[in-house]
């Protein structure tokens, strides 16, 4: 049985590079609309709409993770505690970025903080995941 949960490299850095532009944009735009409160550019209205189609992107990015490293991760018991808080963590994430467009306005501003700060946590902790995987590697030689 393999159990290697290693991805292919074009597949490993096609999400680290999408993980990376959806991390810049966020981070921009929280930091400039929501921080700053900057009156919105084009280049603001711009990052938006990428921030958008990488967010859509790293949906089906992770949908494939789950034939080769979710599922032979579960079944390894490798860096389940750290995979599984990414993976609750990202569900957090898609579903207030569909809050942010459609809940009631009532809603709008603890979504909005929701998505915000969990999304900051994301782009500390993810770094995190990838170094624990790798390290245990290491100690215990995986493939």
């Amino acid at each position: 049985m393999n159990t290697s949960i290693r991805l292919p490299k074009i597949h490993k850095y096609t999400l680290y590079i999408i993980w990376a532009v959806l991390s810049v944009t966020g981070l921009y735009f929280a930091y400039s609309q929501d921080w700053k409160k900057y009156d919105p550019s084009e280049f603001t209205v711009y990052s938006l709409k990428v921030h958008g189609i990488c967010a859509s992107l790293m949906l089906i990015l992770i949908g494939t993770l789950i034939p080769i490293h979710i599922q032979r991760s579960l079944e390894t018991k490798r860096n389940l505690t750290s995979g599984i808080s990414i993976l609750v963590f990202m569900l957090l994430l898609a579903l207030s970025g569909v809050g942010l467009y459609y809940s009631a306005e009532t809603w709008i501003a603890l979504v909005k903080i929701i998505h915000i700060w969990v999304g900051i946590f994301i782009v500390l902790f993810l770094p995190c995941h990838i170094w624990l995987g790798r390290r245990r590697k290491r100690l215990h030689n995986y493939k």
